[in-house]
């Protein structure tokens, strides 16, 4: 009787490892399968048709006209490079900051598939939902930061320096890590309701926190648009500032509709 149960006990132990193992064994297989795809997309942007001639240079060109273009109030403005190889790191960067946008469901889907099997029911269903709101989101903030807050802030800063009376030489890898920093800036803050939907489904905040809390975040968010936004009049802050209150109100709805037993509004 004890020899059997000695037994019970170490395929129990054996088990547990091999559940362990094939844990671990999914986790390596999700992270090697995102890895190989950044790598490979990445190769192609950077060298397909040609390294001189790549969609990752091709990329950079259309973004440098676009922007610059929007510029007015001076002569045409043109990039220039400082040494021999800023050319070459300013493709790299961004090309690696386009492999990252353009396989960003693919990630999300992964840590969705690697996550899925611990959750079941509707927190499954939660978990999805969270993952595709958050793709469409940050989506959603590329596009209105390319289409509009980028270009907008790049206008004002150069026009105010072409108002001084110097005249501008604008580095490219300046000019590019500009971007890379407006981009994320301008791009990461509509991950808000997200944010707030996981943080109420995990019982770290609540409707009522929420409640108490609105005007300071009112106020917080207000000051982080008036650090980000260049325009010296208030036009574009409050642009941004009123779609992150939206954001902001809809991540309190989503934590309304997590919160068990709530059946009023904050």
């Amino acid at each position: 009787m004890r020899k059997t149960r000695k037994a019970v006990k170490e395929k129990d132990k054996v088990s547990g490892s091999k559940s362990v193992v094939e844990h671990l064994e999914e986790l390596r297989k999700r992270i090697i399968i995102s890895v190989v795809s950044f790598f490979g997309l990445f190769m192609v942007i950077i060298s397909v048709p040609g390294f001189t001639d790549s969609f990752g240079l091709r990329i950079m060109k259309l973004l440098q006209e676009y922007i610059l273009n929007n510029i007015r109030g001076g002569a045409a403005l043109n990039l220039v490079f400082l040494d021999p190889l800023e050319p070459v790191f300013t493709v790299l960067k961004l090309s690696s900051l386009v492999t990252l946008v353009v396989l960003a469901p693919l990630f999300l889907y992964q840590a969705y598939a690697y996550l899925k099997p611990a959750f079941t029911g509707k927190t499954g269903k939660h978990l999805g939902a969270f993952i595709l709101g958050s793709e469409i989101l940050f989506l959603l903030g590329a596009v209105f930061s390319l289409y509009f807050l980028i270009p907008a802030s790049f206008n004002i800063l150069i026009r105010f320096g072409l108002s001084t009376g110097a005249g501008p030489v604008l580095s490219m890898g300046k000019f590019f890590d500009m971007f890379f920093w407006m981009f994320l800036l301008f791009t990461l803050p509509f991950e808000l309701p997200v944010l707030i939907g996981v943080l109420s489904k995990t019982g770290i905040v609540t409707v009522r926190m929420l409640g108490k809390i609105r005007k300071p975040a009112y106020l917080g968010l207000a000051i982080f648009c008036a650090a980000v936004t260049p325009d010296p009049t208030p036009f574009s802050m409050l642009i941004l500032w009123g779609l992150l209150l939206i954001l902001f109100e809809f991540g309190v709805f989503l934590s309304h509709i997590f919160e068990k037993g709530e059946s009023k509004w904050v």
